[in-house]
C-alpha cells in the first residue's frame, strides 16, 4: 500500500490552553500515522529489532494553514516518498472531517544501529513501496533552521525524565518539541504558520539539557544542548502570526 491514511481525535491532553492542538502532540499525531504505515510496509519497529536497527526522525518541516481543536478529528494520509543512500523521506497531508487542509509535512528519516548507536546505510533493509517525487510541500532541506545566538535571552533547563523516552531508548522527538516551546516567552494571540525542526544528536535517559530562545520578528528561534557535552542536539525555528 504506497499510501496509508489514517483519522485521529484531538484529545484532551492533545489541546493548549486556547483549545488548539499544541505542536507537540502534533508531531506525535504524525509519528503515529508514520508507525502504522511502516508496518504495513514492513519496517516497523519489531522487524527493525531484529536486525538491531530502528528509525530516527532527522528533519521534519510542517506547513500549517488551520490548527484543529479539542474534541474534532483529524485525518492524516501518509507517504515514503524518496529514498537515496543515509536517508529516506515522508510526507503528510491533514484533513479536518469536512475535508478542509490543515497541514502538511515532510519529514527526513534515518536508520540507526541499535548497539553502536551510530547510523546506518539505508541498504541495510530492503526498499518498500514509495511515491517517488510527490511532495507535500516544498521543503527541499538544503538548510537548517536558524540558530538563536549565544547570547539568547530566553533559557530553560531540563532533565530527560522516564516518561520522556521511547521505544528506541532515547528522547522521544515530540519532547524535543515541548522543551523548545517551554523556553519561549509570552507571546499573546500568536498562531503557528511553519514549524522546522532538525534533530542533531540524541539525549539518553537522565541527561540534562538547556533549551534556549530568540525571536526574530514572527520567528522563534531554538536550540537545545546537551549540558554535559555543549553539544547541540536540536534546533528549531516556528514562524508566527496573528490569530
Amino acid at each position: 500500500m504506497t499510501e496509508h491514511a489514517a483519522s485521529y481525535k484531538v484529545r484532551v491532553a492533545d489541546a493548549g490552553a486556547d483549545g488548539f492542538l499544541k505542536l507537540p502532540s502534533l508531531l506525535q499525531m504524525l509519528q503515529e500515522a508514520a508507525t502504522e504505515h511502516a508496518e504495513i510496509l514492513g519496517v516497523d519497529f519489531k522487524t527493525l529489532k531484529t536486525l538491531e536497527l530502528g528509525w530516527a526522525l532527522s528533519k521534519i518541516s510542517v506547513e500549517i494553514e488551520k490548527l484543529p481543536k479539542w474534541g474534532e478529528r483529524v485525518g492524516i494520509k501518509t507517504w515514503a516518498s524518496d529514498r537515496d543512500r543515509i536517508a529516506t523521506y515522508r510526507e503528510f497531508e491533514a484533513f479536518s472531517s469536512g475535508g478542509a487542509p490543515l497541514f502538511t509535512a515532510r519529514s527526513q528519516w534515518l536508520l540507526f544501529d541499535f548497539r553502536s548507536r551510530r547510523l546506518a546505510r539505508m541498504d541495510r533493509i530492503g526498499d518498500f513501496a514509495r511515491i517517488p517525487g510527490r511532495r507535500a510541500n516544498s521543503e527541499d532541506f538544503s538548510e537548517r533552521p536558524k540558530a538563536p545566538s549565544p547570547e539568547a535571552p530566553h533559557a530553560i533547563s531540563r532533565d530527560a525524565g522516564i516518561c520522556d523516552i521511547d521505544l528506541n531508548g532515547h528522547v522521544n522527538n515530540s519532547v524535543y518539541m515541548a522543551w523548545a516551546l517551554d523556553a519561549l516567552p509570552d507571546m499573546p494571540q500568536k498562531f503557528p504558520r511553519r514549524l522546522s525542526v532538525s534533530f542533531l544528536e540524541e539525549v539518553r535517559p537522565h541527561a540534562e539539557i538547556r533549551s534556549v530562545c530568540e525571536i526574530f520578528g514572527n520567528v522563534s528561534a531554538h536550540s537545545i544542548f546537551s549540558a554535559g557535552t555543549g553539544r547541540e542536539c536540536a534546533r528549531a525555528n516556528v514562524e508566527w502570526a496573528s490569530q
